[in-house]
């Protein structure tokens, strides 16, 4: 992977943008990581 998507993806996740975890999305499916744009 190119170094500015690794830095890109570093940023989101300090910036609590990008969580990993287990979330439960408004349709009810399940998913191992959640992006918070707004």
């Amino acid at each position: 992977m190119e170094a500015y998507k690794q830095e890109f993806i570093k940023f989101m996740v300090e910036s609590d943008v990008l969580k990993f975890g287990s979330f439960t999305l408004k349709s009810g499916r399940q998913s191992p990581f959640f992006m918070n744009a707004g």
